[in-house]
């Protein structure tokens, strides 16, 4: 009878990836009510540069639960890097925003970039240590059949 070895199982985040991801959640709610449905109201043709936002907002309630993989969730934040980057663009080319709207758009983005970052580099350093920990780690001596 064959050693059967189990498969590995993938990484999960980790408690912190969660917690990023949730304050994901938590400032990207406050941008739509805030910022988001005000101009959509103005303008609502903003809503079909939003969408991709909002699948990335539900992407996130899914991070935030904690089951999704760390190469998924790595893949999920550098999109969300574009669409933060995207939406600033967006919102230098709206006609005349008012002051408040500017003031929300810059605490948005500039808290979103942080915990973008701080989510790839919580990521990227656990794949890191994770690496280094198993390329330390001595090979197991080959079975004998038998």
């Amino acid at each position: 009878m064959p050693h059967l070895h189990p498969l590995p199982t993938p990484v999960k985040l980790s408690k912190l990836g969660r917690g990023l991801a949730a304050a994901q959640v938590i400032k990207e709610t406050l941008t739509i009510v805030l910022l988001g449905v005000p101009l959509v109201r103005e303008e609502p043709i903003i809503l079909l540069s939003a969408l991709p936002g909002l699948v990335l907002y539900l992407l996130h309630w899914q991070m935030w639960r904690g089951r999704v993989r760390r190469r998924y969730a790595a893949a999920v934040w550098a999109f969300t890097l574009l669409d933060e980057l995207w939406g600033w663009f967006l919102f230098r080319e709206l006609d005349a925003p008012t002051r408040g709207q500017v003031r929300l758009m810059h605490w948005s983005y500039f808290l979103g970039l942080g915990l973008i970052l701080l989510a790839l580099v919580e990521i990227s350093w656990r794949y890191r240590r994770a690496r280094a920990k198993t390329l330390r780690k001595p090979a197991e001596p080959a079975q004998r059949p038998g």
